[in-house]
């Protein structure tokens, strides 16, 4: 079972890179594009290491599939960061957690694994799951989401705002993960990481171009160090949460990795509520509500996420 080891601790990684990412989200700037082109700048601190100490292995056409990889893996990324700015960090990390349907799904086709009743019963609880977690009472979210709100046309009422960017992060991100399966059958994963991170790097510089996010990048950067310093360590726990899920993926089945990975909204809310209790100050800045009636709505779904992904794997 080293797959479920190594899936586990790349789910714990990549919840306290979401943690920061909210954080910084809602403090220090407002522009999602900015912001994941300052990532992908403080990134190079992690590739440029990797590409000296394992080396940069090219493999035609392998090498060049990973980099377009990279480049489609942007897209879902900015979708994500879009929801990040309007919803709780907990309730986020649950809805991002329906995509192992669309895998499993896209896994039948490509890798001839079998769907099961108990299958079709834990889709089923996980979109239903989702859908319970993004029903609103009312719509004051966050500072951020007062400009951004109005701006989502066609949102189904009564429901997070979040729900529309994450319909299509679902189905590219279940894209991103069975191609990087796939791949890894002809290509190790130190190459796959090095050149799907070098395509992301690609898409995301052109965007300097734009005068708007040229400048917030630059006004990012000049925050101050504990700015600087939370962006480095949300790109160490992201590195480190993207290294454990690739060598997890290369040796477990897609579907029962991608459904490790919806454990991650109990572990964001626990992740918070460690953070309220050390550092009051930072856990009010994630504008997550912990009243009795989010917490039960929290609860109920975070339960149907469970036993959906237990039902899926």
């Amino acid at each position: 079972m080293d797959w479920l080891i190594l899936a586990f601790l790349g789910t714990v990684f990549f919840s306290i890179a979401g943690v920061l990412d909210k954080l910084l989200l809602e403090n220090y700037t407002y522009d999602s594009k900015a912001y994941i082109v300052c990532q992908a700048l403080v990134q190079l601190i992690f590739i440029i290491p990797v590409m000296l100490f394992v080396g940069v292995k090219f493999t035609y056409p392998e090498s060049l599939f990973a980099l377009l990889l990279g480049c489609l893996q942007i897209f879902p990324t900015f979708f994500y960061m879009k929801a990040l700015q309007i919803e709780e960090a907990s309730k986020v990390s649950a809805m991002e957690y329906a995509y192992p349907v669309f895998v499993l799904i896209g896994s039948i086709f490509l890798f001839g694994e079998i769907l099961s009743p108990k299958c079709y019963a834990g889709g089923l609880l996980l979109i239903i799951g989702t859908l319970f977690l993004s029903y609103k009472r009312d719509r004051g979210i966050s500072r951020v989401s007062v400009g951004i709100y109005p701006k989502i046309k066609g949102s189904i009422k009564g429901l997070s705002p979040s729900i529309r960017p994450f319909m299509s992060f679902w189905i590219l991100t279940a894209a991103y993960y069975l191609s990087l399966k796939y791949l890894l059958f002809s290509i190790d994963e130190w190459s796959l990481y090095i050149w799907s991170s070098l395509g992301t790097l690609i898409v995301a510089m052109p965007l300097m171009a734009v005068r708007s996010i040229r400048e917030e990048v630059f006004g990012f950067f000049g925050r101050g160090s504990f700015a600087i310093g939370a962006l480095i360590s949300e790109e160490a726990f992201q590195f480190l949460g993207l290294i454990f899920s690739i060598f997890a993926y290369a040796i477990g089945s897609v579907t029962l990795v991608s459904s490790v990975g919806a454990l991650q909204p109990i572990l964001t809310v626990m992740l918070i509520m460690i953070l309220g209790a050390l550092a009051p100050r930072l856990a009010k800045e994630l504008n997550e509500r912990t009243d009795r009636s989010s917490l039960m709505q929290k609860g109920a779904a975070f339960m149907m996420v469970i036993v959906g992904v237990y039902f899926v794997s």
